[in-house]
């Protein structure tokens, strides 16, 4: 899989560009070649790209959205119109959307869906080439190809648009994050977020004082404190653009309480007591916040899995009260 970009610590191998560019120099008099012009192209895409990479990132901007369908026994992927970023820095544009047939693979396994950056001569505007009978392209057309790899195989002049798994001659497409271009963090969160994690590390530690008191120990404050939790995550991310490293922080905080409200819960229904240790296992490996975006996917995957039994639950709670009218 494509790995998630971040945005604090030096680029990565793929993302380093040449350090010093060359441009043309022109002076009068100068007898100018094919390679000089090319040079002088080669210098401003150049500059363009490190513009996008070390500004933007890559990934997707917008748009790329993709649906696999079936149809009779051929798969389609139908991509949205969108812009990306590859992570060479090529500004990569599907201008409307379009349904790409897919060839199943023969080997089982898990594939991603790239949209490639392609260029090829303009044999619609041919010239002579000077002192010959020869005609070449003299533009080159710059164009879009969706192409399904392996998960293992990286491509750097592409754009990841999504995973797709290959088992037994069927495809399924995997909901899962693809990197994203234009996550960049705020200049002042390296001010501004110590204190805002040491206030909320300190007013945890009041609550919990207190709650060993007389004064809250009637209160259930693992039930309060959970709705808070949930009320405030959903005004949280009402706003679209939300990062995927704030996504995957939410869940971790919401899942801590989580277990502090199932927990403490008197038994009521077979559901919720299974249900009980799910949440702790889950809340026992919740990354720390120094975590890397890959080890905070790979336990998204438990806190996915979770929504099952959450469903069954609701369920079983509404044909209860249901009954109880």
């Amino acid at each position: 899989m494509a790995k998630s970009r971040t945005t604090s610590g030096p680029l990565s191998p793929a993302m380093k560009l040449e350090e010093n560019l060359l441009r043309l120099n022109p002076f009068e008099g100068l007898c100018l070649t094919a390679s000089d012009l090319l040079a002088e192209q080669q210098y401003h895409r150049k500059g363009l790209h490190r513009h996008n990479l070390y500004l933007h990132g890559h990934g997707i901007v917008q748009g790329l959205q993709v649906e696999l369908e079936q149809r009779k026994n051929k798969y389609v992927a139908i991509i949205q119109a969108g812009f990306g970023v590859t992570r060479t820095g090529q500004q990569v544009l599907l201008n409307e959307a379009v349904g790409v047939p897919l060839e199943v693979p023969k080997k089982d396994g898990e594939y991603m869906l790239w949209l490639f950056h392609v260029e090829s001569p303009d044999e619609s505007d041919l010239r002579p080439v000077f002192d010959t009978t020869d005609t070449r392209a003299a533009r080159i057309r710059e164009s879009v190809a969706p192409r399904l790899h392996p998960i293992d195989e990286d491509q750097p002049d592409a754009v990841a648009l999504c995973r797709i798994n290959v088992r037994l001659g069927r495809m399924v497409q995997v909901l899962l994050p693809v990197p994203r271009a234009g996550r960049q963090e705020r200049a002042a969160e390296s001010y501004l977020k110590p204190r805002v994690v040491e206030f909320i590390r300190v007013n945890k530690k009041i609550q919990t004082n207190l709650f060993r008191t007389a004064l809250l120990s009637e209160l259930d404050l693992g039930a309060l404190a959970f709705n808070a939790a949930l009320v405030t995550s959903e005004f949280m991310l009402i706003e679209e653009g939300t990062s995927d490293r704030v996504l995957y922080r939410t869940a971790g905080s919401l899942i801590n309480y989580a277990h502090d409200f199932y927990n403490p819960l008197p038994r009521t229904i077979d559901r919720i007591e299974r249900f009980k240790e799910f949440v702790r296992r889950v809340n026992a490996e919740v990354p720390g916040p120094d975590q890397g975006n890959e080890i905070w996917l790979r336990w998204f995957d438990k806190f996915e899995r979770l929504l099952g039994p959450l469903n069954k639950i609701s369920e079983e709670l509404e044909k209860t009260v249901e009954a109880q009218r």
